[in-house]
């Protein structure tokens, strides 16, 4: 399943929101610091791109105050859906919502402040597209702040169950979603500096990511990654591929839940 069509799902995004409490806290120390990067103030115009269900644009919003906006932009409507529900909650008139492919922003020259974007570049499919439109609707000495996942070896949850996968995945039809695609830091500094940014730098953000239990993790997360892939096999290759995934994560699981470390990479850049 495509990315796009990945997302464009009511369930996908209720499961997605379902989840938000544990974002917020394995996220939140890297967010801070990816809004701060991005320089927010009082009365700045933001643009949050693959938004999502809006969990950092909740944030931004705080930032910025009555006289600055948010623009929640995603692919997907159905997680904008959700996004737009929370901010009329929350009752913030600060932040909308606009269903828009980050390659094609359909949005005017030098309009936002600042651009932000939390775990969506590495699954954009032209990422110089996007980065370009990107550096495009920034105002001259605006800056991009993002983060991406880091490299393989920081990030078992991920890397582990993808080289797992990948023994099962039949032909080059089938499309992996893969979260470690820009995770070495040379790569995303050269993806940006590429795309026309300056004063480009990248750090690393360890922590620890947090989940009920392996069958949470599994039910969640890994479902996302293993969609395409289950959808090709027969039941017996099915039971096959998971029992692999759970033997390999069985080591992170405690008393605690499943707890293992991971990383994050931000990545700022200024037009």
């Amino acid at each position: 399943m495509p990315q796009s069509g990945l997302w464009s799902s009511s369930e996908i995004a209720e499961h997605w929101q379902q989840d938000v409490e544990r974002r917020r806290l394995d996220f939140s120390e890297a967010t801070q610091c990816m809004l701060e990067a991005a320089g927010l103030g009082p009365g700045d115009h933001v643009l949050d791109i693959a938004a999502g269900t809006g969990d950092q644009s909740l944030l931004a919003a705080r930032l910025v105050g009555l006289g600055g906006s948010i623009l929640a932009t995603d692919i997907s409507a159905e997680m904008l859906g959700i996004a737009a529900r929370v901010v009329q909650q929350e009752g913030l008139t600060t932040i909308t919502t606009r269903v828009m492919d980050a390659e094609q922003l359909d949005l005017q020259d030098n309009a936002f402040d600042a651009v932000i974007c939390r775990l969506g570049l590495m699954l954009i499919p032209n990422l110089q597209s996007a980065l370009r439109e990107i550096r495009r609707v920034l105002k001259p000495g605006g800056k991009l702040a993002a983060l991406i996942w880091s490299v393989p070896e920081n990030n078992p949850l991920f890397s582990l169950p993808l080289a797992i996968l990948s023994k099962y995945a039949r032909g080059a039809s089938s499309h992996l979603p893969n979260p470690l695609a820009l995770s070495a830091s040379t790569v995303f500094e050269r993806e940006l500096t590429r795309a026309g940014f300056s004063e480009v730098t990248t750090r690393a953000l360890p922590f620890q990511s947090h989940y009920a239990s392996l069958d949470a993790f599994l039910q969640s997360t890994a479902s996302r990654l293993t969609a395409d892939v289950m959808g090709q096999l027969r039941k017996p290759e099915q039971q096959q591929l998971l029992g692999e995934v759970r033997e390999a994560l069985s080591q992170f699981e405690g008393s605690h839940g499943l707890v293992a470390p991971a990383e994050l990479l931000l990545g700022v850049g200024s037009k």
